[in-house]
């Protein structure tokens, strides 16, 4: 059951990445996909994050082997996208079984099909699984790494607790921001054992001290990645501070959470409380994570799913325990697990389909569908975003077919004309629908197609007929904010 729960989740993610393109997250294209398209090409745009050295080279790194195997098997930009998906999505399976054995101990078989389906199939798990994001690999890591030291309660193993600190260091080499949850764990599982802190420190060092090798052998300076990441978040955030987005009030976090599971919501939270009595760290978990993200500023949905897995696995158990106690003695146990697990898969696909969380799966399209049309274009050359400012709502050149350049424009550059001739299509959009957008009537292109962009403006392909003179405009570049010390002079 554990082999086809982790076969059957990783054709799902795989089919609903390929079904259901999106853009939601900025980071995501321009700090993991392009980095690995720069390592793969030696072009792609910088973000200040990757001029300044404050991200760790770990998931370009993680994602590179997806994408370099598309490559080798001859596919270009959109393969090599599915590529590094692939890969993410392999990760994600990590969350599988220690929910399936985390039921198993607490509801038997039973417990064991349903809190593998929560993990499996779950309609977040599944989005996430194909985002190259920190905070979801990292949680991914963490699952299994507070299975191993909490599988029953404490664990008391020292092997096993070994291996346990090392799991949970993986995770905050790819999250520093995971080190409050590690904290906790360490403490609830160890208490006043000194042998359980030594074995967590003996294999947890080596994560780290990985990552410090990484940043020394790639930014100059161990641990580098974290110096500039906090010293830039703690007293900068320019381009989100002053009101800007991200900084919303506190109760935007219970807002996503009512918002996201709706009317799954009671019945979620009341069968996790209800098992909580039997793995308590589980809930401590996530209800210590909301609690230190209330205390920041800049808020984003995607920061609760670090606690979520421990939420589902405990709505699992309890959810079974109240199943048995309806049907156990007059419904046979496998058709309880199979109908739980067909419940999951629905409930799953209607919440994730229909819900709230639906228009995620959404942002973004219209600028991957008009990309993917200069790329099947035969007469295609390069393409200019416009604005050029707007580069981050682009895919940048990992979604651009390598032989194709990406250029910035505007309709009002004095230049246009002459700067137009590096390419022969041009992509408009807009952060929020109804705002201005660059309009190229009068020149000598005109408009192919708009594309629904989910929550953002369309995007809007134009085209010229014609070839391209590559150097008759510079490359595209990313902006960078005002206030980095590593822009300042350049």
């Amino acid at each position: 059951m554990l082999i086809l729960l982790l076969i059957s989740s990783y054709a799902v993610k795989l089919v609903v990445f390929q079904l259901f393109p999106n853009m939601s997250y900025a980071d995501t294209t321009f700090q993991y996909l392009e980095q690995a398209h720069r390592l793969m090409y030696g072009r792609g745009l910088l973000p200040w994050e990757f001029v300044s050295g404050a991200r760790p080279w770990l998931v370009p790194g993680l994602i590179l082997p997806g994408m370099e195997a598309a490559r080798a098997l001859g596919g270009l930009a959109q393969a090599q996208i599915f590529g590094a998906a692939a890969m993410c999505s392999l990760v994600s399976l990590l969350v599988i079984p220690p929910a399936f054995l985390w039921g198993w101990r607490a509801a038997g078989s039973v417990g064991a099909v349903i809190c593998g389906a929560l993990a499996a199939y779950w309609f977040e798990t599944v989005y996430y699984a194909g985002q190259p994001l920190q905070d979801t690999i990292a949680t991914f890591l963490l699952v299994p790494g507070v299975y191993l030291a909490y599988p029953d309660g404490p664990a008391t193993s020292f092997r096993r607790l070994v291996l346990a600190g090392f799991v949970m260091a993986a995770a905050l080499a790819f999250r520093i921001q995971l080190g409050p949850i590690v904290l906790l764990v360490g403490l609830w599982v160890a208490r006043l054992n000194i042998r359980a802190y030594a074995a967590f420190v003996l294999g947890g060092i080596w994560p780290l001290l990985f990552l410090g090798a990484l940043d020394w052998a790639t930014w100059g300076m161990p641990f580098q990645s974290i110096i500039k990441y906090v010293k830039y978040q703690s007293v900068a955030i320019g381009e989100t501070g002053d009101g800007r987005f991200g900084f919303v009030p506190w109760y935007h976090y219970p807002g996503w959470i009512l918002a996201y599971w709706s009317g799954a919501f009671v019945l979620i939270a009341g069968t996790a409380l209800l098992a909580a009595r039997r793995l308590p760290l589980l809930l401590a978990i996530p209800v210590f994570n909301l609690a230190v993200l209330e205390t920041i500023a800049f808020k984003h949905p995607r920061y609760l799913y670090p606690g979520e897995p421990f939420v589902l696995v405990l709505a699992g158990i309890g959810g079974t325990w109240l199943a048995l106690r309806l049907w156990e003695n007059t419904v046979p146990r496998w058709r309880i697990a199979a109908g739980g697990l067909v419940f999951v898969a629905i409930t799953s696909a209607l919440l994730g389909g229909f819900g709230y969380f639906a228009a995620t799966f959404a942002l973004g399209r219209g600028t991957i569908l008009a990309t993917r049309a200069v790329n099947a274009d035969p007469a295609a050359c390069g393409l200019a975003i416009a604005p050029g400012s707007s580069w981050w709502l682009s895919g940048g050149n990992a979604y651009l077919n390598p032989d194709k350049g990406l250029y910035g424009i505007t309709a009002a550059d004095p230049e246009f004309k002459a700067r137009s001739q590096a390419f022969n299509f041009i992509l408009t959009t807009t952060e929020l629908p109804g705002e201005p957008m660059e309009d190229f009537t009068g020149t000598d292109y005109s408009k192919v197609a708009c594309y629904a962009n989910g929550t953002r403006g369309p995007a809007c392909l134009w085209k010229r007929p014609g070839t391209c003179v590559p150097d008759a405009a510079p490359p595209l570049k990313a902006s960078l904010p005002e206030w980095l010390d590593e822009a300042k002079g350049r």
